[in-house]
């Protein structure tokens, strides 16, 4: 019978599983779980009637609550929907042989928590970065693009673009350092990641101590204060999904 597992977790948080409630975790999603137990890791996982995997935006979600759920209560490792194992047995066999990379892992997330951070430009701000009229060319032009025929305002049309693009870059590099440097005051995990939108600046995930929360919340105001030109947005607290990913065996 196919089994569904949701997340990873040391089984020192879990000495009494009827105590914990572990039902409440599904609450009305139909889904009953149990806890599959090997050396000192447990997962948390539910059998299905049958090896089809819905991907319905529906069932990503409730599966995605129930780890989230989850993740409230303990520190764990989440897994991504459609990790699925053929029985209880491998279950056992999944904990047992990557053992030593899941509590590697979970000594990394132990009471923590992911957000999400992410710093775009306002459209009044990026315009004045990508239209080449408001760019003030404090350089000469090379001299090859002097001249007023067609052929040379193009090309000094595309070197303005260029400057425009050159300047938008370091700029976004400059706040990418800040925002490091300002970050590191509640964390030394953070990610940053490649942008992804014309329009963004910052990027990053992080991983904090639960405990932390006020402290983030005001350094991210702070950070609006700062950059009051810029749109700022935290998301979370989320299951550490960027910070759990291990290649399992």
């Amino acid at each position: 019978m196919p089994v569904i597992v949701y997340a990873i977790l040391d089984s020192k948080q879990v000495i009494d599983a009827s105590s914990h409630g572990i039902s409440s975790f599904s609450s009305g999603s139909g889904v009953e779980l149990e806890f599959v137990s090997a050396s000192t890791l447990t997962a948390m996982v539910s059998s299905q009637s049958d090896n089809t995997l819905s991907n319905s935006r529906q069932e990503v979600l409730a599966y995605a609550g129930i780890v989230d759920t989850i993740s409230k209560k303990y520190s764990i490792l989440p897994m991504r929907y459609g990790s699925v194992v053929a029985s209880y047995a491998d279950v056992t066999a999944l904990l047992e042989k990557n053992s030593e990379l899941f509590v590697n892992a979970l000594n990394k997330v132990m009471n923590k928590e992911e957000y999400s951070l992410r710093l775009f430009f306002s459209h009044q701000h990026q315009d004045d970065f990508v239209h080449e009229q408001n760019v003030d060319i404090t350089r000469s032009p090379p001299e090859i693009l002097l001249g007023n025929t067609e052929n040379k305002n193009y090309l000094l049309k595309k070197y303005q673009q260029h400057i425009a693009e050159e300047k938008r870059i370091n700029y976004i590099k400059t706040i990418q350092l800040a925002v490091a440097k300002y970050l590191v005051n509640v964390t030394e995990i953070v990610d940053f990641k490649k942008t992804t939108t014309f329009g963004c600046i910052v990027d990053a995930v992080l991983l904090i101590d639960k405990g932390r929360k006020n402290e983030l919340l005001e350094l991210v105001a702070a950070m609006q204060s700062i950059y009051p030109e810029h749109n700022v947005i935290l998301t979370g607290p989320w299951p550490p999904y960027t910070f759990a990913q291990i290649k399992l065996e």
